[in-house]
């Protein structure tokens, strides 16, 4: 009998290599140049649904000359630890950043190094990590490192605030401190944490923190971008949030904001990755810093306005067309619930036979039983290109019913639970 780590990895594999033999994931695009919202796939041109670069950033002309900028000044990379010597140009990102978020920060290589850089240092062996089921990877990376030094990590059902506050009510006195990790916006799924709710709990829980990671809110959500959860609550002392510069902001690292500057101090000085990896490299902080200055101007509130009609209209669209999406909050991802692993690769090829190119999803991305499809939006695609693809999937997966295949119209597993792990156990031994 294999270890569960083993038969979770074997699993795991198998379920990607069938999205690679699908031609559906780890694609290496044939693009000499990216223009507008295309993508090249087997020689195929297909309207890209895939990317997180939600204002279409990543390719604006501000972005490209501060890179080229960057680049002409001080070459293609400054190789010290940031720890000993850094270009100023961290200087000025970390001040326009300081601007958006009205927060002390820290910028990191990626998010997720932000996240080993925080949490190992700021929760302990005598402290209690409280992690919503279905958080990113990323921080279910780091509690894993948590977990290896002893301290204490459970699972709390998806955005189930009464489930915490029970578990706090039980357990908080017993720990020195309790944190709890969740996404701002989930990345799957699309939905939204109840942010407002959770921030009532720090008002009843003396010893309680809240650590968000806001990748996918950060950039487009909230006055300059500061991202979903900071633009819905109030800082607080207890309160730390993590986002990317590589999504909708059109550049590349991570950042991290504090209620605290004692805790940004104590992340600085001694977070493993802030002191033992590589810097953010010139291109990149000048793609950055420019980023910052547009979110910063009255450009960017124009640009955000129209996006957010984007969404609001991919949502009519869905609604009206009836498909089984998981979750109709306001954010630029889409998730459409299918079921069964063949049946979504099925459709998803058929999906970029039309021209569009869609993610197929499954496990460990997503819970055993919720395998689905799911596409974000950007500012590259047009209002014409966002109805073809929704007629595109209602229309072959009206096929894939007529065929008895079974869809999963609700929006979530039956149990919601148990956490990814445990239904991956279940479903491996069943193979």
């Amino acid at each position: 009998m294999s270890s569960r780590h083993e038969r979770l990895l074997r699993l795991t594999e198998r379920t990607i290599a069938r999205g690679v033999r699908n031609r559906s994931g780890q694609i290496r695009l044939e693009d000499e140049r990216l223009e507008g919202p295309y993508i090249t796939v087997d020689g195929a041109k297909l309207v890209d649904f895939g990317s997180c670069s939600y204002l279409g950033l990543n390719r604006h002309p501000a972005l490209a000359r501060g890179a080229t900028d960057a680049l002409r000044r001080f070459g293609t990379g400054h190789s010290s630890s940031p720890m000993y010597t850094a270009l100023g140009l961290y200087t000025t990102l970390e001040a326009r950043l300081e601007q958006i978020f009205d927060a002390p920060v820290v910028v990191t290589p990626t998010t997720t190094l932000a996240h080993l850089a925080a949490l190992p240092v700021l929760i302990g062996p005598e402290d209690l990590l409280l992690i919503d089921q279905f958080s990113h990877a990323s921080l279910q990376l780091a509690a894993d490192v948590l977990r290896g030094r002893g301290t204490q990590i459970d699972t709390v059902p998806h955005n189930d605030v009464v489930a915490l506050r029970d578990r706090l009510i039980e357990d908080a006195a017993r720990y020195r401190q309790v944190w709890f990790a969740t996404d701002g916006v989930f990345s799957m799924f699309g939905d939204l944490a109840p942010v407002t709710e959770i921030h009532a709990l720090l008002s009843e829980f003396a010893n309680l923190h809240v650590y968000y990671d806001d990748a996918h809110g950060f950039g487009w959500a909230g006055k300059h971008g500061r991202g979903y959860v900071s633009s819905e609550i109030a800082w607080h002392p207890r309160m730390i949030i993590a986002a990317g510069l590589s999504k909708s902001f059109g550049a590349t690292g991570g950042v991290l904001a504090f209620g605290d500057p004692a805790l940004r101090r104590r992340v600085l000085y001694t977070g493993g990755p802030l002191t033992f990896s590589g810097p953010l490299q010139p291109a990149d902080l000048g793609a950055a810093v420019a980023s910052a200055e547009f979110h910063l101007s009255t450009r960017y509130s124009k640009l955000q306005r129209q996006f957010q009609q984007h969404i609001a209209m991919a949502g009519e669209m869905l609604a009206e067309y009836g498909l089984p999406v998981a979750s109709f909050d306001h954010t630029p991802i889409w998730f459409i619930v299918i079921g069964q692993l063949e049946t979504v690769l099925e459709i998803t090829r058929a999906v970029m036979d039309d021209g569009y190119y869609v993610n197929p999803a499954s496990y460990p991305a997503v819970p055993i039983g919720s395998a689905g499809i799911r596409f974000t939006q950007t500012l590259h695609q047009s209002a014409a290109q966002l109805e073809g693809l929704i007629e595109s999937l209602l229309r072959h997966i009206s096929v894939a019913e007529g065929r008895n295949v079974s869809i999963d119209l609700t929006s979530m597993p039956a149990d919601a639970s148990r956490s990814h792990d445990q239904l991956a156990d279940a479903v491996y031994e069943l193979k």
